[in-house]
């Protein structure tokens, strides 16, 4: 809930008395001068001013809480402000007049004169003006957060979308090229057949048990990855290999990166005997970096780069740290933000 500071306590008790002592003050500056300040200090005059800085400022606290209610809330910032500051200053200072023509007959005994009415009506409408500016400067600021808040949360729904989208992806390529070269291993090696089909198995079981995780073990995705490099082995005959010494059980993926970015690799990369494809895995400050020599298609592969761009808008959900893609010195370099918990076994959004 907003709440403005005009309607805190300490400032309508401190307000109106600081106002009215500075009104005072001001008044007897403007018709004397500073040597003749103690002479002519006169404390019923004061306190009249201060009863008057409290009438100025809770009317026009008033009349604001009134338009606030009645008026439209999609209302432009421009238009309230030009009602608000019109209608404050006429009551606030219709009041102010009243009160000071009343104590000047009453207890001084003859009328004010107009010299010192519109002198009081001046102080007292400067006095309002900034009251208006210091409610408006806060209104605005709410209203410039309420747009920031509200683009923050529209960007931390769009960020959880990708990640259940990527999470959720089947790959349909890879199975359908699976399929393909399955029907050829048959016909050729029943065993290699039956190694493939558990490869195959491995990595969409994979997908399923860890579909409701939102981080995993790095030894979990290795496995994994071992599956899908097993698999596409077999369609490149032994050309790609994976180089790594890392086992991570302090270390934390999004589930599928090394599956996803690999496949992506894969897929974009033109592999033969002469021109082997050979990944590196290793460790570097905070990133767990991916790396091979460039060698790409003329042609790239649209859905795997897409489950491979979701990957990296995915990664911001979880760390500050950017998905880094650099391409350098004729190599690729893949680094994945390293997310280390305390827990030992992989985050389960569903437990």
């Amino acid at each position: 809930m907003q709440r403005y500071f005009i309607h805190n306590a300490f400032f309508r008790l401190g307000s109106g008395l600081v106002f009215g002592v500075l009104v005072y003050l001001l008044i007897i500056l403007i018709n004397n001068t500073v040597e003749q300040v103690n002479e002519l200090f006169n404390n019923q005059e004061l306190y009249v001013c201060i009863v008057l800085g409290y009438i100025s400022f809770e009317s026009m606290r008033l009349v604001i809480i009134l338009m606030n209610k009645r008026l439209n809330k999609e209302i432009k910032i421009q238009v309230q402000a030009s009602y608000q500051i019109i209608l404050t200053l006429l009551v606030s200072l219709t009041l102010v007049g009243f009160a000071i023509s009343f104590y000047f007959q009453t207890v001084i005994g003859f009328s004010i004169g107009s010299s010192e009415l519109n002198l009081f009506l001046l102080i007292y409408g400067a006095g309002g003006l900034l009251y208006n500016t210091l409610y408006f400067s806060q209104l605005y600021l709410f209203r410039e957060n309420k747009i920031k808040i509200e683009e923050e949360r529209a960007l931390r729904e769009n960020l959880e979308s990708e990640f259940m989208s990527f999470k959720n992806d089947v790959n349909p390529s890879l199975l359908y090229e699976s399929l393909e070269s399955l029907i050829l291993t048959m016909h050729k090696n029943a065993d290699q057949a039956d190694e493939f089909i558990d490869n195959l198995a491995g990595i969409y079981r994979y997908s399923i048990v860890n579909r409701n995780k939102e981080l995993i073990d790095l030894d979990e995705e290795l496995r994994a990855t071992n599956y899908l490099l097993a698999i596409q082995n077999i369609k490149y005959g032994n050309q790609i290999r994976l180089e790594t010494s890392l086992s991570g059980q302090d270390m934390h993926l999004i589930p599928g990166s090394l599956v996803v970015s690999i496949d992506n690799i894969i897929r974009n990369t033109l592999i033969s005997k002469e021109v082997p494809l050979r990944l590196r895995l290793e460790m570097e400050d905070d990133y767990l970096v991916l790396s091979h020599l460039i060698n790409d298609r003329l042609l790239i592969h649209e859905d795997s780069q897409h489950s491979f761009e979701r990957l990296q808008r995915s990664y911001s959900f979880f760390s500050e740290k950017p998905f880094v893609q650099v391409k350098a010195n004729k190599e690729n370099y893949i680094k994945f933000p390293i997310v280390r918990v305390a827990a030992e076994q992989p985050i389960d959004v569903n437990a």
